[in-house]
């Protein structure tokens, strides 16, 4: 056995034990029975999960056409049950086509994308097929259930994945060419976002001077930060014996002979490329003989004032009629357990550094100020982390039961969609700061962040929430701004559900 294939061994998980998590040791070798279980369990809640949204949408869009036009309602029901068969086949089919199913290393947000071009592909299809007999009522269900399936999709989709990244089954096993600070920083970047699909398990030796080139044969962590352990060298390395994907931090780090890295024998080579402040939605591939050319394009094209204001009253006016009864009902709540206002205005920081007094259900005592000043005068391990997240996990400023509910369904915030109604915010957009948090980033990001709207939800809501540091805070919010567009906020929003149910990160 060589020392690589010993690494690996002493690295794979006992028989029987579950694929190693985000936290845990190193996973390494040939793809275990375990993993490729795990992998087709995923798969085939996948699956499952597309053919319920998919048969879902097609009986709410029956419901829809039928009830818009009553007089074709037995005609149409006869219709749709004929062609279901056709029907959810094909919507299943597109999206397997483009490899929805086959794959766990994209992102949410670019499994997104996949899902919203086959269901594009679908209408065009399903279009096509029934348009022959004519225009008809029933094709008006086709964007109809499109639509549906796209969101239903998407829902249960992130409501999966978030299950098996909870458990630690989500990710396709990666190591990380390279031992220097590039390498160990872009490890610990995979390890904090595990819904990125790339799951860490350890370290290649590429052969370039390092200050921890000089580790001891054997499972030796690599990086302590870390944990991940070093699998072996590039030269050594037998074909097939490990991991899936290998990521190469650094383009300059590329090994000269490219026969170097297909020995590893894995199924994906990602190089990766640091764009700084540069938009990146819309990337094109160009090719120069033996360069490659990353075309970023001009400026991204987000939406104007007013199609942003159209859009957010569109929607955000029926949600305030929608959410009223509950918002009154939860105002009750916070009264029975700690009487006085249920509804409470805070100084936030708004487009432009003007400030906006936004709307919130009360979560916390009405002494909270004095609490904090307390908890932060007498607790240095909470000052910390105060000073670290502005967020408490055990704050003792917050509400018995209503209010730990309130926060981690993030509830408390429906009543900012008269904010929303006022054009003080906006739907989606970096969430508005007090001035005290606002004052812990650099000035330059400061006056990024205000050239937009803030938002009722953003990408931070539906990622990190409160478990994000003011660096990831920082990064989130660049990209948000960086590259708004329609796109990027219609996923945010049909993401935000999702995230409130699972509560992921939320204090």
């Amino acid at each position: 056995m060589s020392n690589v294939e010993a690494r690996v061994a002493s690295a794979l998980p006992p028989s029987g034990a579950k694929p190693v998590g985000f936290r845990g040791t190193a996973y390494g070798g040939p793809l275990a029975a375990v993993e490729r279980r795990s992998r087709g369990l995923s798969v085939l809640k996948l699956l499952a999960g597309d053919i319920l949204s998919g048969a879902a949408a097609i009986m709410l869009a029956s419901v829809v056409v039928t009830s818009a036009w009553p007089i074709v309602q037995t005609e149409f029901s006869d219709w749709m049950w004929t062609h279901v068969s056709m029907t959810l086949p094909l919507l299943v089919g597109v999206s397997s086509l483009l490899g929805i199913y086959r794959s766990n290393v994209k992102s949410l947000m670019e499994r997104f994308r996949i899902r919203a071009t086959a269901m594009v592909l679908f209408m065009f299809a399903a279009t096509m097929m029934w348009a022959r007999e004519g225009p008809s009522v029933e094709l008006a269900a086709v964007p109809l259930i499109g639509v549906i399936a796209l969101v239903l999709g998407s829902w249960t989709e992130h409501l999966i994945i978030g299950q098996f990244v909870r458990s630690g089954a989500w990710g396709t096993p990666t190591a990380i060419l390279g031992l220097g600070a590039k390498s160990r920083t872009f490890a610990r970047l995979l390890l904090s976002q595990p819904a990125w699909g790339l799951r860490p398990v350890g370290f290649i030796d590429d052969g370039l001077p390092d200050a921890t080139a000089e580790l001891p044969a054997g499972t030796e962590e690599a990086d302590p930060a870390s944990g991940l352990p070093l699998l072996g060298t590039i030269d050594e390395w037998p074909g097939g014996a490990g991991p899936e994907v290998v990521v190469v931090p650094d383009g300059h780090a590329l090994p000269r002979d490219p026969e170097a890295l297909y020995r590893l024998g894995v199924r994906k080579i990602l190089v990766v490329s640091q764009l700084g402040e540069f938009a990146s939605f819309g990337l094109q591939v160009r090719h120069f003989d033996r360069f490659v050319a990353l075309e970023l394009g001009g400026r991204p094209r987000s939406l104007g004032h007013g199609q942003k204001r159209a859009i957010d009253l569109a929607l955000a006016l029926p949600l305030a009629v929608l959410t009223a009864p509950m918002i009154a009902f939860l105002a009750l709540m916070i009264k029975f357990v700690d009487p006085g206002p249920a509804l409470y205005r805070q100084e936030r920081v708004g487009r432009h550094g003007k400030p906006i007094q936004v709307l919130k259900l009360r979560t916390m005592y009405r002494d909270a100020e004095q609490r904090l000043e307390h908890v932060l005068a007498t607790d240095a391990a909470m000052r910390e982390q105060w000073q670290r997240y502005f967020k408490l996990s055990r704050d003792p400023r917050v509400l018995p039961n209503v209010g730990d509910f309130l926060r981690r369904t993030s509830l408390d915030e429906l009543p900012q969609l008269w904010n929303v109604i006022r054009g003080d915010m906006s739907l989606v957009g970096p969430r508005p700061f007090p001035a005290y948090h606002m004052d812990a980033f650099d000035p330059d990001f400061q006056a990024l962040r205000v050239t937009v709207l803030p938002g009722l939800t953003g990408l931070w809501q539906i990622s990190s929430r409160s478990t994000g540091d003011l660096g990831v805070q920082r990064a989130q919010d660049c990209f948000y701004i960086r590259n708004r567009s329609l796109w990027l906020d219609l996923y945010i929003l049909i993401a935000t559900l999702p995230a409130v149910i699972g509560g992921q990160g939320a204090k």
